[in-house]
């Protein structure tokens, strides 16, 4: 009798314990101060974010216009050389020639410049929006006590709860 006692007493304060301490783990993980934000919603759909890409469509338009008439000109001097290299004169031939290679020269230097322009273009752009962000999402964070802020594409399972991107964007595009 005394150890049927026992035996319940101790199964009694197991079940206490392990009630208590899933009580605590329950209070930690609904007092628990980490959001998610999906920052490259927030660059794709915010006013600047959509301002940027409009940026950089217009750029791209007028690089590829430059670069399209490069070509052209390349394709006329490649045509005229095939086309006409059989009754050129040697120098008239040879002149062509460098022409022709002087201005595939160019046009792989302005391509590459090309390049260069746009991706600090872009970088540019990115900074601006990601440090607008950034800082909404520092304020938004200390007002409501994150501790933590994770950007979804590392996150395997959150909460809708917990997201606060719309916040975000809210306050991006009311700036």
């Amino acid at each position: 009798m005394k150890k049927t006692i026992l035996n319940l007493s101790f199964a009694v304060f197991l079940m206490s314990a392990a009630f208590a301490s899933f009580g605590q783990v329950s209070a930690y993980a609904a007092g628990s101060n980490i959001a998610v934000v999906n920052m490259q919603k927030i660059i794709s759909t915010s006013k600047q974010g959509k301002a940027a890409q409009s940026q950089l469509k217009a750029l791209v338009s007028k690089y590829n216009a430059k670069l399209l008439a490069m070509r052209k000109k390349i394709a006329s001097v490649q045509a005229d050389l095939k086309n006409n290299g059989s009754i050129m004169s040697a120098s008239e031939k040879a002149k062509k020639t460098k022409e022709f290679e002087a201005d595939i020269s160019n046009f792989t230097s302005e391509e590459k410049h090309i390049q260069g322009v746009m991706s600090q273009k872009r970088f540019e752009l990115l900074k601006g929006i990601i440090d607008k962000a950034t800082s909404i999402i520092s304020a938004i964070a200390k007002k409501d006590g994150y501790i933590l802020v994770i950007d979804r594409p590392s996150v395997v399972y959150r909460s809708a709860s917990i997201d606060i991107t719309n916040e975000v964007l809210n306050k991006m595009n009311s700036k």
